[in-house]
């Protein structure tokens, strides 16, 4: 508010307008683009939140079975064509660590299984039939 002072005779008298200045019409015009800011911002961040945990959560859609070995034992050298049927809660990492050269690295016998039987996952059935590299 603009106030202007004027001194006439001995007394002082006040002169001035009663109405805004323009300096508080754009702090009020900054008050409400902030809290516009910040409405998108909360909102954006939690569609985006939401979306992170539907895709954390959703997987690739392929049912993951975990199917334990028949033997916990390594078996004797595997033959070159050697199949084993697939039980529940056998993984395919266990398969590999049971059924390994001894000193070969079980990734990459993870990796031959997958190559050998065609698999482009991990995922294992039960009853399913591997061949053994």
């Amino acid at each position: 508010m603009y106030m202007a002072y004027s001194q006439s005779n001995g007394r002082t008298t006040l002169q001035g307008t009663a109405h805004a200045s323009k300096g508080m019409t754009i702090k009020r015009g900054y008050a409400k683009l902030l809290l516009r800011f910040l409405v998108i911002a909360v909102i954006l961040g939690t569609v985006f939140s939401f979306g992170a945990i539907v895709q954390a959560y959703a997987g690739d859609g392929t049912a993951t079975v975990t199917i334990p070995i028949t033997s916990t034992q390594p078996s004797a050298k595997a033959t070159p064509n050697e199949k084993i049927v697939v039980q529940s809660g056998d993984t395919l990492w266990e398969i590999a660590n049971a059924h390994k050269k001894k000193g070969e690295n079980t990734r990459s016998y993870v990796e031959k299984l997958k190559t050998v039987n065609h698999l482009s996952s991990s995922s294992l059935q039960e009853g399913q039939v591997l061949l053994l590299p």
